[in-house]
C-alpha cells in the first residue's frame, strides 16, 4: 500500500489518511520548488508533461528515483489523480485508500455508479479515463450517464484525448492507460483550468464520433441533426438500401481519418478536374437488400445520390480500392464494388457511394440554413416530394410537384 501511495502523491498527504473519517481534508495541492529529477524519463515523448504534473503535486514517482512512465496506472490511482486535479474538498478516512477521493468525485458528480464493474485495482482504461476527464472538466456533463462512446467521443473532441497510434482510427479505448499518458491528461485539464485551449486532433475526433453514432458530422460542422445509423430507405418495391455510416473526410488532411483510402485518388467537381482541397468527401457506406427474386440487377452506390444543385463531383478512388470480383461483400474502409448485384436470389450487397463537394458550397448551405441539408434522391425516379428524404431535420427546398 505505501509503495503505491508514493507513486500518486506526497508522502504528507499519505499520511493525512489516518486522521478520523469525521475529518474533512484542507490540503491544498502544493506545487514543487524544484524540477523533478528521475532517472528513467529523460528523451521520453511524455516527459514534459510528467515534469508539470509532478511539479503541480498530482503525480510523483517512486523511493527508487524511477517515475516508471509506461506502467499502467489503476481505477483507484486515477480516482485520486483526478480528484487532486480538480481540486475537489476529499473527505478522509474509509474502508480503502482511495474511498475519500472516490466519494468527493461522487459528490460532484464527476463518477457514478457502475463506471468501474469489476476489480478497482485494475488498469484505467482509456474509455475510464474519458469518462472522468469530460464530467470533472465540464458540468454540463456531470451526473450524466452517457455512454462510454459518446464519453469518449466528447474527450478527443475537446482535445483531452487523442489517438493512440499513428492512424486517426488508433483511439484504442479499452487499452490500458500508462503513467506517462495520465501525466499528458493532467497536464491538458491544468492548461484549461488556467484558461488556455487545446489542440483537436480532428482525425480522432472523427474516429471517436463514428464509433459513437456512426457519422462525422459532430467534428466536420459541428451538426448532430442526423437519423439514426443504420437508417434505411426502400428504393421501389423490390429493392431498400440501408445508410450503415455517412464519412466526411477532408481529402488535405493526410492524417485525418480514412485518410490512406484517398491516396491516389482522383477528384472531379462539376465535371472538371479538381483539387483535394476544393472539397470534401462524403462517403455513404452502404448495405443493398433485394426484397423479391426476380432477373434484376442493382448497383448498391445507384441506390441515390446526393442533392447539391450541381456544385459537386465525383472521387475515382485507387485501383487497389476497386473490386470487379463477382463479389459485393463488405470490404475495410472505403471501397467501390465494380460488380452488379443479383436478384436470383433474396440478399444483400455492400458498396460505398462516394461524392465530392465544393466547399464553397458547403459553406454557402450552412449560411443560408443553419446548418448543412443531407438531401438525397432515389435513382430513376423524377424529382417529386416521394423521391427526396433527407438524413438532416434541416432542409433545402423540396419538390412537391
Amino acid at each position: 500500500m505505501k509503495k503505491m501511495l508514493l507513486t500518486l502523491v506526497s508522502v504528507g498527504l499519505a499520511c493525512s489518511l489516518l486522521v478520523p473519517t469525521s475529518a474533512v481534508s484542507t490540503h491544498k495541492v502544493e506545487a514543487a520548488t524544484t524540477k523533478p529529477s528521475f532517472k528513467d524519463i529523460s528523451g521520453h515523448w511524455a516527459e514534459t508533461s510528467i515534469e508539470t504534473a509532478v511539479q503541480a503535486g498530482i503525480l510523483n514517482g517512486y523511493s527508487d528515483g524511477t517515475y516508471k512512465p509506461n506502467n499502467t496506472i489503476t481505477r483507484a490511482e486515477l480516482l485520486k489523480v483526478m480528484a487532486l486535479t480538480f481540486k475537489l474538498e476529499i473527505g478522509l478516512g474509509g474502508s480503502t485508500w482511495y474511498a475519500p477521493y472516490q466519494t468527493a468525485l461522487a459528490k460532484a458528480g464527476v463518477y457514478l455508479d457502475g463506471d468501474y464493474p469489476g476489480n478497482v485495482n485494475n488498469p484505467a482504461t482509456r474509455n475510464e479515463m474519458a469518462k472522468l476527464a469530460v464530467r470533472g472538466e465540464y458540468a454540463e456533463y456531470r451526473n450524466k450517464k452517457l455512454t462510454a462512446a459518446e464519453l469518449m467521443f466528447r474527450a478527443v473532441n475537446k482535445g483531452i484525448l487523442s489517438r493512440s497510434g499513428t492512424k486517426a482510427e488508433s483511439i484504442n479505448t479499452e487499452g490500458t492507460t500508462t503513467r506517462a499518458e495520465a501525466a499528458v491528461l493532467v497536464t491538458r485539464l491544468l492548461k484549461l483550468s488556467n484558461g488556455g485551449s487545446l489542440t483537436v486532433d480532428k482525425g480522432a475526433s472523427s474516429a471517436a464520433e463514428i464509433a459513437w453514432h456512426r457519422h462525422n458530422m459532430i467534428t466536420m460542422f459541428n451538426q448532430n441533426d442526423l437519423e439514426s445509423f443504420p437508417y434505411t430507405k426502400k428504393i421501389n418495391s423490390r429493392y431498400q438500401v440501408t445508410i450503415s455510416e455517412l464519412i466526411v473526410l477532408d481529402p488535405t488532411d493526410k492524417s485525418g481519418y480514412y485518410a490512406q483510402y484517398l491516396e491516389g485518388a482522383q477528384f472531379l467537381l462539376k465535371g472538371e478536374e479538381a483539387k483535394p482541397s476544393d472539397g470534401y468527401v462524403f462517403a455513404y457506406k452502404l448495405t443493398g437488400k433485394n426484397l423479391v427474386k426476380s432477373d434484376e440487377f442493382q448497383q448498391v452506390r445507384g441506390s441515390f445520390y446526393m442533392y447539391t444543385e450541381g456544385e459537386s463531383g465525383v472521387v475515382y478512388l485507387a485501383n487497389k480500392y476497386n473490386f470487379k470480383d463477382m463479389s459485393v461483400k463488405e470490404r475495410p474502409g472505403l471501397f467501390v464494388n465494380r460488380t452488379l448485384m443479383s436478384f436470383s436470389t433474396l440478399n444483400e450487397g455492400y458498396d460505398c457511394y462516394l461524392e465530392f463537394v465544393d466547399k464553397d458550397y458547403i459553406q454557402s448551405q450552412i449560411k443560408l440554413y443553419g446548418g448543412l441539408p443531407i438531401h438525397l434522391e432515389k435513382f430513376n425516379v423524377g424529382m417529386n416530394k416521394d423521391s427526396q428524404f433527407y438524413l438532416t431535420e434541416v432542409k433545402d427546398k423540396e419538390w412537391r410537384e
